[in-house]
């Protein structure tokens, strides 16, 4: 995926300013990183793990056959 491609752009984005007081928002980029540490990746590792298909094929069917039995 090139470098300036939209996914890439919005998972790196980082806002300027202050938020108001309460429960921090959950963001797209909280939820990926949330999933991406349950899988015990991080945002540097997920690239090369991607490259690698047949973990990333083991990581895919292991994430679906535990959402199957919390259903």
């Amino acid at each position: 995926m090139p470098p300036d491609s939209l996914p890439r752009v919005a998972v790196r984005w980082t806002p300027q300013g202050k938020r108001n007081n309460g429960r921090p928002k959950e963001t797209r980029r909280r939820t990926i990183e949330l999933e991406f540490k349950n899988k015990g990746l991080t945002l540097q590792t997920a690239p090369a793990t991607a490259a690698d298909r047949p973990k990333m094929l083991s990581l895919a069917v292991a994430s679906s056959t535990r959402r199957r039995r919390e259903d």
